[in-house]
């Protein structure tokens, strides 16, 4: 009897299967290749070229998501999680930012610009902290030995400032998305249509729809039918809060 009771547990845990979406959060963009992995039972997998992933997971799993250039992100597995998200998981990573403690460049030749022997290392300045340090950010003018005057940093100085402009563009693109997509959620998901589904009273429409917690993605993806069922399980849950 013990030993059936335990095979039932075992396979009801079993039963769920986590999957989802991983996406920029500044682009919306989907990351591939990125890595969701089961922590205590060293299993995971990789994201498609669509950022989307599924696999089967079991409850108290400890879950992490990693990509390189991307903050991690941790959560563990429970039934509530599973049950408010069937269709899956929509999760967006922030880019990650990572400091370098010293720069130091060898292997040089003796050239007309670097004018520095073979295999003499040139320290950039970041590893003693009390010397001053040189704005890359800006062109640097210096004194040539052979004569003239040399312009260090001018394309660094160039590049950033084109770079500078791309990030723009993208943020701009990304903010025109996010609003598109804001309004097309409302458009299906907002208060006439709640109280037509549930006849919820005014005073807690608003609590309610906050109760509710929809990602944007299962909104968009939902049909009216599909929208109308979920807000009745989630009304379900509220009352019986």
């Amino acid at each position: 009897m013990f030993l059936l009771c335990f095979g039932l547990r075992a396979q009801q845990q079993e039963n769920y299967v986590l999957k989802g979406q991983l996406v920029e959060k500044s682009t919306l963009e989907p990351i591939s290749f990125a890595t969701v992995l089961v922590v205590n039972r060293k299993k995971g997998v990789a994201t498609d070229n669509e950022g989307k992933f599924e696999f089967p997971v079991q409850l108290n799993d400890s879950i992490k998501i990693t990509s390189i250039g991307y903050e991690p992100v941790n959560f563990t597995i429970t039934a509530s999680l599973m049950e408010t998200h069937p269709e899956g998981l929509f999760i967006q990573l922030e880019e990650g930012t990572y400091l370098l403690d010293s720069v130091v460049v060898t292997g040089f030749a003796k050239d007309f610009y670097l004018n520095r022997p073979e295999r003499v290392p040139m320290d950039l300045g970041f590893v003693d902290p009390n010397a001053p340090k040189t704005d890359w950010s800006k062109p640097q003018m210096e004194t040539l030995e052979q004569g003239g005057v040399g312009i260090s940093g001018l394309l660094n100085f160039l590049d950033r400032k084109f770079m500078e402009k791309r990030k723009l563009n993208v943020l701009l693109v990304a903010q025109e998305k996010e609003k598109t997509q804001k309004e097309a959620v409302e458009a299906k998901f907002n208060k006439e249509f709640v109280k037509f589904v549930t006849r919820i009273d005014d005073r807690v429409i608003d609590e309610f729809m906050e109760f509710c917690n929809f990602y944007d993605i299962e909104i968009l993806r939902a049909s009216e039918y599909q929208l109308a069922q979920k807000v009745l399980n989630r009304y379900d849950a509220f009352l019986r809060r």
